[in-house]
C-alpha cells in the first residue's frame, strides 16, 4: 500500500498512513484528557450512555477515559480487532451523550463538534475494519 506503513510484529501486513495518525492522535489525547479532567478537579459529571454519573462512578469514569485513549492508539497503530469494537463503543457512548445532550439542554459547541466529527469518523472505522487483522 502507498504511503502505508508496516504494523509492528507483522510481515506483509501494512497498517495505512491514516490508520497511523489515528494511533498517534488517540495516544497524545491521553494526556491531554488526564489534564482536562485534572483541571476540573475532578467534579466533572460526565454522562455514560446519556446517563449522568456522580460520585464515585463518575471518578472512575473520568479515570478511564484517558486509558480508553491509550488502548485505542495501541488498538490502531498494531492493528487489532478489539480496537475496532472499542471505538465503536466509544464513538456510541460520546453520541449518545451527546445527543441527549443537545435533546435536553440545546446547542452546545463542544457537544456540537462531537456529534460533527464522530459521525464521519464511524462511517470511517466501519469503512477500514478489515485492516485490522490481528
Amino acid at each position: 500500500m502507498l504511503g502505508g506503513t508496516m504494523a509492528a510484529g507483522e510481515t506483509g501486513v501494512r497498517r495505512p498512513w491514516h490508520v497511523t495518525l489515528f494511533g498517534v492522535l488517540f495516544l497524545a489525547s491521553a494526556p491531554v484528557e488526564l489534564y482536562f479532567i485534572a483541571q476540573t478537579d475532578w467534579t466533572y459529571t460526565p454522562k455514560f450512555f446519556g446517563i449522568l454519573l456522580t460520585g464515585l462512578p463518575a471518578k472512575l469514569y473520568l479515570l478511564a477515559q484517558p486509558v480508553l485513549h491509550l488502548l485505542l492508539g495501541y488498538g490502531f497503530l498494531t492493528l487489532r480487532r478489539w480496537a475496532i469494537i472499542l471505538a465503536l463503543v466509544y464513538a456510541a457512548d460520546t453520541l449518545t451523550s451527546s445527543f441527549y445532550a443537545l435533546w435536553m439542554e440545546g446547542y452546545g459547541r463542544r457537544r456540537t463538534i462531537f456529534i460533527a466529527a464522530l459521525l464521519p469518523f464511524v462511517v470511517y472505522i466501519l469503512a477500514i475494519r478489515k485492516r485490522f487483522v490481528r
